[in-house]
């Protein structure tokens, strides 16, 4: 009975991670009903991840910080800023991953063999998953090569940032568990179909793909005594690939580096607005309802948040509710995002994001959340320090580059790989002899 609910779960959480990890790709150029299917689908795929984490919440503490998160964010949205309550729960649905991931998956990995069974079959699913993303990527390319934004993988239109992190995590993660540090470059060789499979990454213009692909090469190496020499050894051959991964890139979107990295494309179109025309003239078309807004840099909208609180004081440490960033197609936008519309348009930092709805206590939650995901399950556990540098480099990138985290896919497949990171310490004693070493291997057996 136990292995039959067991089963129950796991199918419900895959069939959820498979229908919103595939149906916006069909519904974005193939199957228009799909597409008018897509926000009723997205809502019931939240409802299995929520269903399962109500279920599968054993810990005091996981109830503790679920029903903090919840009056905290309601007094704020509806309380403080007098949201509606329908406003409240469409919002609420971007911070889902806050309170039900962690349970989930400390259920599945909790029990030893429960967890045998559930690695094997999730890691298989994450391969199959990142292997989709080839011709998916392709056919988009092909498809609209005008937009790079557009080639989202399996995700469809306008994730091309949360593919392409999804892409490099996954291979990361299946690749550090093949890698035999004994044999590093031969087994590097060995398991080169993981790399090979991050070539899709090179059919969209996310040039924060350049800043995973050099974490994703440097931290392949084991963290240990010889990592410095390691890495002396392994600076040729990183430049190697990022000079080929700059190639492909070249290639595939016909720029050159100096096209590419000019301080035009990088300071005035991604990071700041050194001109400070462009803010200016996403307002004033917004404003005037004049089409389709000019997409602010991400640097700029952080510094604008002084803007933001200067004009409406007294959301420093509250923030103006949740769900400013939802609505537009079922439920109306509310009058802050019709009010910023030229700000809240296009690529957000998920500071900005979360800074906006929740101010510093929303800051404080994601941090309590990121200590719980990186905490360790149970004592006499060790971390995988390769792992956990790489994805906190990755939080640490979506603060100022995206709001990726906001989508539930990516939410389920980072903190699966955080938390099935840990292992169990093993205590390595020195034999005395032959006796001592065969009774050392029987009681391991």
């Amino acid at each position: 009975m136990i292995i039959e609910k067991e089963t129950f779960y796991r199918r419900a959480l895959l069939t959820a991670f498979w229908i919103r990890g595939c149906w916006s790709f069909f519904a974005s150029d193939f199957v228009p009903i799909m597409a008018q299917l897509e926000s009723f689908v997205f809502l019931m795929c939240d409802a299995v991840i929520v269903a399962l984490g109500v279920v599968l919440m054993r810990k005091k503490t996981d109830w503790l910080y679920a029903i903090a998160f919840l009056a905290i964010t309601y007094s704020i949205t509806c309380g403080y800023n007098h949201l509606s309550f329908k406003f409240y729960l469409n919002g609420l649905r971007d911070f889902m991953p806050y309170m039900f991931v962690i349970p989930i998956f400390r259920y599945f990995l909790s029990d030893d063999k429960r967890r045998e069974r559930f690695v094997a079959i999730m890691d298989k699913h994450l391969f199959v998953y990142l292997v989709v993303q080839a011709p998916c990527c392709v056919i988009q390319y092909i498809i609209n090569s005008d937009s790079p934004d557009l080639i989202g993988g399996s995700l469809g239109h306008w994730y091309s940032g949360v593919t392409t992190t999804l892409i490099f995590a996954i291979s990361f993660y299946l690749i550090r568990k093949r890698i035999d540090t004994e044999h590093f470059w031969i087994s590097l060789w060995q398991n080169k179909i993981y790399v090979i499979l991050l070539l899709p990454t090179q059919l969209n213009e996310t040039k924060v793909g350049f800043v995973l692909f050099f974490l994703y090469l440097l931290l392949l190496m084991p963290i240990n005594r010889k990592t410095f020499v390691r890495m002396i050894a392994f600076i040729p051959i990183i430049l190697v690939l990022m000079a080929g991964m700059y190639m492909a890139y070249a290639l595939v979107n016909g720029r050159t580096l100096s096209e590419m990295f000019s301080n035009e494309s990088v300071l005035d179109m991604y990071m700041f607005d050194t001109s400070g025309d462009s803010a200016a003239l996403a307002e004033y078309i917004s404003d005037n309802d004049m089409g389709e807004i000019e997409d602010v840099p991400r640097f700029a909208k952080l510094a604008l948040l002084f803007e933001v609180n200067e004009a409406n004081p007294g959301h420093n440490i509250t923030g103006f509710g949740i769900g400013h960033f939802k609505g537009g197609t079922v439920m109306d936008s509310s009058a802050l995002a019709i009010e910023y519309d030229w700000l809240f348009f296009g690529s957000i930092p998920y500071f900005f994001h979360l800074y906006i709805q929740l101010g510093m206590i929303g800051v404080a939650l994601m941090l309590l959340f990121l200590w719980n995901l990186f905490s360790a399950p149970k004592p006499g556990m060790k971390r995988d320090y390769n792992i956990h540098v790489y994805f906190i480099a990755n939080f640490l990138i979506i603060q100022l580059y995206n709001d990726s985290i906001r989508t539930l896919l990516m939410m389920l497949v980072l903190s699966y790989i955080i938390m099935v990171s840990w292992s169990k310490k093993e205590n390595v004693k020195e034999p005395e002899d032959d006796k001592s070493l065969e009774m050392n291997k029987y009681f391991n057996n």
